[in-house]
């Protein structure tokens, strides 16, 4: 059942990669009628060899008829032959005895078909040498005599064979370029389609990541998902060039070879076939071993790809904490488990690859014995066991390729099902079927009975309950784990709650669309992020409609031009991943500079200037209190100076609304922001 499972999981996911392929199902045809002919010019080439042995070991054996040199097409002593013998009564043939040539001239037609039909140990049987050295031919009580031809003579009357043979090698010639030229052009098209589609796997992965709630990236390694972009799609593109089609090309030449191969000697063709049971033995094993060996050896790698995006962007804490032997040990370890995986592989490989080697060579020498003793009986000519050896050898080779084919296959479906996990990952941020757009907010903001987790029934918060107006700035204070900042996430709606309602403007935020609703919140967190790019950019972080002078007019309205100015670029200077060149204010000051830069109703402040000095606070408070006009503020913070001249400030304990009031109003009464207060006076800060 398990496996029933797993094979119908395998054919679904080929369903989908297929839904991919199918705007390309022209080329696709293309690429399969490209194909046939590649495939028809393999399978031509042993036929053109075979016949040309065939041609220079017998082609002596076919008899001449006496013309007039006009119409010969080999002249011998002033005597014109050709090969047009249908309509004549005597003809002359060339024969081997006693290893040498000797010319036959004159033979009734009815005696000529008891020489052609004879076998070679019953055609030297006829022939004898008389006194003469000429040889005399015995059929039947009618004599023939024939006189040796020298060496110059029998290349002169071969003539025929040899104009023949370069026909053919011609021939050949023009089947391995026209081979080669629908192979180099299936290879085009079919890399440009897999490209195509590995381009639309790539954006839809990237497309549904940023539609993904925050749950969802706190809760898988950054390193997995990279490798679901990367190296996940590189497997599919694979896939898509290698496997679809070579699976096809390849079972195409092995059906084609087996049609030929009978055609031309069903006899020999039928111990050929008698090997297959034990090849797919050893395929069906192969297949076993080296899909479990394979799997492993993905999900190792995916493991050290986490691990390597986790210590290499924590590189520094390393380094700081004197754990660089403990993560190498840890990097060993996970290294040899990923070597041993494909070490497994490789001894799949080890074994299959004899093994069908093996079967190969049998099979040739099969055919080789028992070829000799059907060329010896007369029953097949030299020329069809060299074709049945070519067909042999072309045989095993495309049943090799499969195996590694299906190797492949199983890295693809590996790939895709993880890449698919990604695409059916289900969205928590549900919006409901009358989404509202607004350009335009006021910025009131109501929590009506909320109550919010995580995870499961591990609530955060706890029916929460306050209004904010428009306009108006609001502080939340409270003990680590409080609930502040999960708040804040909550009004942008990165995560939904799971009773109660918060409203902006009087409407269910669940009603807003994401976008409109977020491009009227500006945030500024304590962590920031800086992207590659130049200062300028990471203001504007992709608003084309943001204008140079809004860029710095946002910056010196924040102070952050004071610094920005001194950068040998200015606005164009060069940030690296994580602004790790900037000082940890200065990309505090640029997150203030992106908040402001498209100008929202409201503003979240989560810990903004806990990374700031206290001089540079000072002048950024003049800057808050400008940028607050107008504008609903909600912050966190732990220094004074930022919330106690906030309009409200509630107090959330254990993830319950415990006060609420004026900075003044809360002192009076003594409560928990009073000992805040008080220990904030110790520490100078307010926690």
């Amino acid at each position: 059942m398990v496996r029933k499972g797993i094979i119908m999981k395998d054919k679904h996911m080929i369903k989908r990669l297929f839904h991919y392929a199918k705007p390309y199902t022209l080329q696709f045809i293309v690429i399969i009628i490209m194909m046939f002919i590649s495939t028809a010019a393999d399978l031509a080439k042993p036929i053109i060899i075979g016949t040309s042995v065939d041609l220079f070991v017998d082609g002596y054996k076919e008899p001449f008829k006496q013309v007039e040199l006009s119409e010969a097409q080999v002249e011998l002593d002033g005597v014109g032959y050709t090969r047009d013998y249908e309509t004549a009564d005597y003809l002359t043939k060339l024969v081997n005895f006693d290893d040498n040539y000797y010319l036959i001239n004159n033979v009734a037609y009815a005696d000529m078909e008891i020489m052609l039909n004879a076998t070679s140990a019953e055609l030297t049987a006829m022939l004898s040498l008389n006194a003469n050295g000429e040889v005399v031919a015995d059929l039947d009580g009618g004599y023939y005599t024939g006189s040796v031809l020298s060496s110059e003579q029998l290349t002169q009357f071969r003539a025929v064979e040899f104009t023949l043979l370069i026909r053919y090698g011609v021939m050949f010639l023009g089947v391995i370029i026209t081979s080669f030229i629908f192979v180099y052009m299936q290879t085009i098209l079919l890399q440009r389609v897999g490209q195509k589609i590995i381009k639309q796997i790539r954006l839809d992965i990237y497309t549904k990541m940023l539609d993904l709630p925050a749950r969802y990236f706190h809760t898988n390694p950054v390193g997995a998902l990279v490798t679901r972009v990367t190296n996940d799609t590189e497997s599919l593109n694979e896939m898509y060039t290698t496997v679809i089609t070579n699976l096809f090309k390849h079972g195409l030449f092995v059906i084609g070879i087996l049609i030929v191969m009978f055609t031309i000697n069903a006899k020999i063709t039928l111990y050929v076939v008698a090997v297959l049971p034990f090849v797919v033995i050893a395929t069906l094993i192969f297949k076993y071993f080296s899909k479990k060996a394979y799997r492993m050896s993905r999900n190792y790698l995916t493991e050290i790809n986490i691990f390597l995006s986790e210590h290499l962007m924590g590189m520094k804490f390393i380094q700081i904490f004197n754990r660089e032997q403990k993560t190498m040990d840890k990097m060993t370890a996970a290294n040899e488990k990923l070597y041993r995986s494909g070490l497994r592989e490789l001894y799949a490989f080890m074994i299959y690859r004899p093994s069908l080697f093996a079967a190969s060579n049998l099979t040739v020498a099969l055919v080789l014995l028992i070829g000799s003793r059907e060329v010896l009986a007369g029953a097949v000519t030299v020329g069809t066991i060299v074709i049945m050896i070519s067909y042999v050898k072309d045989f095993f080779n495309p049943i090799e390729q499969l195996a590694e084919l299906f190797n492949i296959l199983q890295s693809a479906l590996s790939a895709a099902e993880k890449i698919f996990s990604v695409l059916d990952e289900e969205n928590e941020i549900v919006t409901g079927d009358e989404t509202i757009v607004s350009d335009e907010f006021k910025g009131e903001i109501e929590f009506k009975n909320v109550w919010f987790a995580y995870k499961d029934e591990d609530w955060i918060l706890k029916d929460v309950s306050f209004k904010i107006k428009a306009g108006q700035k609001v502080a939340f204070v409270g003990a680590t784990g409080a609930g502040k900042t999960s708040i804040l996430t909550l009004i942008s709606r990165y995560y939904d709650i799971q009773k109660g309602q918060i409203l902006i403007d009087g409407k269910d935020i669940r009603e807003f669309d994401i976008e409109s609703l977020r491009s009227q919140i500006g945030q500024v967190l304590q962590d920031v992020f800086m992207f590659t790019g130049n200062i300028e950019r990471n203001i504007r972080l992709g608003r084309l409609n943001i204008s140079d002078e809004q860029v710095e007019e946002a910056a010196q309205m924040v102070y952050a031009n004071s610094f920005i100015e001194k950068l040998p670029n200015k606005y164009k200077h060069e940030v690296i991943e994580g602004g790790a060149t900037l000082s940890t204010g200065e990309r505090q000051l640029l997150s203030f500079a992106r908040a402001v830069a498209y100008d929202p109703k409201i503003f979240i402040l989560d810990e903004a200037t806990s990374n700031i000095d206290t001089e540079t606070e000072a002048v950024i408070q003049k800057a808050l209190y400008k940028m607050m006009e107008g504008r609903t503020t909600i912050m966190v913070a732990h220094r004074l100076a930022t919330i106690q001249h906030s309009d409200n400030i509630i107090v959330l304990n254990k993830g319950e609304l415990k006060e609420m009031g004026t900075h003044q109003e809360l002192l009076s009464k003594k409560g928990i922001y009073y000992n805040l207060y008080e220990l904030a006076l110790q520490h100078q800060v307010l926690d």
